[in-house]
């Protein structure tokens, strides 16, 4: 088992996309209809930015806005809350890539779907896939005898010393998996959203944005 690191986005990106087959949410629906609570720093775009924004990193954000709080060990929300406190870019002019952006958008959609991030994921993606290695905990992966650990130089040698905590950010690059479960994601991929001969969700294009 692996930690897949900002892989993560693209199976993120996967689940969204199957929920806007199945006409729960739209690429152009703005974060604030599901999260009331979300600012930006600028009250026009916080009215605006869409889920299509923050997972093209469009927003205005700067770049890695928010990394810095996971790093101290902040939750999920409390990361969210904050990116208000950061100057902007201009909104849809610029890019800047945003593990925190992306992640606000995936909360919207697991709001609209009425579950938990991870849950959701599970359930769309997956389950139906048969990707029963994967998930978007961390407790999941570390639970796995065989699992793969990042290591660091130390001396002449590489340890494992230090284990990063992704939860705050599962969407963006909190997702564990093993080679034979991405190679399922791949295929459906390749198929236009279809897996083993079936479509995989109700309308034809829904994996696709």
């Amino acid at each position: 088992m692996f930690q897949i690191a900002s892989l993560s986005k693209s199976l993120a990106a996967s689940v969204v996309a199957h929920q806007v087959g199945a006409g729960v949410i739209k690429w152009d629906t703005p974060l604030v209809a599901h999260l009331p609570w979300f600012r930006l720093g600028d009250p026009w775009i916080t009215q605006r930015v869409t889920i299509a924004d923050m997972f093209s990193h469009r927003s205005g954000l700067p770049e890695h806005a928010g990394d810095d709080l996971e790093d101290l060990g902040y939750d999920r929300r409390t990361v969210l809350e904050r990116l208000r406190l950061l100057p902007l870019h201009s909104f849809r002019d610029t890019y800047a890539y945003t593990n925190f952006g992306l992640t606000a958008a995936a909360e919207a959609v697991a709001v609209a779907s009425s579950k938990g991030w991870e849950s959701l994921s599970e359930d769309v993606l997956y389950k139906p896939l048969g990707m029963s290695a994967t998930s978007s905990r961390f407790a999941d992966f570390e639970k796995r005898p065989n699992r793969a650990v990042g290591h660091v130089k130390a001396g002449d040698g590489f340890q494992p010393k230090y284990q990063r905590l992704p939860d705050p950010q599962s969407p963006a690059g909190g997702v564990s998996s093993s080679a034979n479960d991405l190679a399922r994601w791949v295929a459906l991929v390749l198929q236009n959203g279809k897996f083993e001969g079936r479509q995989s969700c109700q309308r034809v294009r829904c994996f696709r944005p």
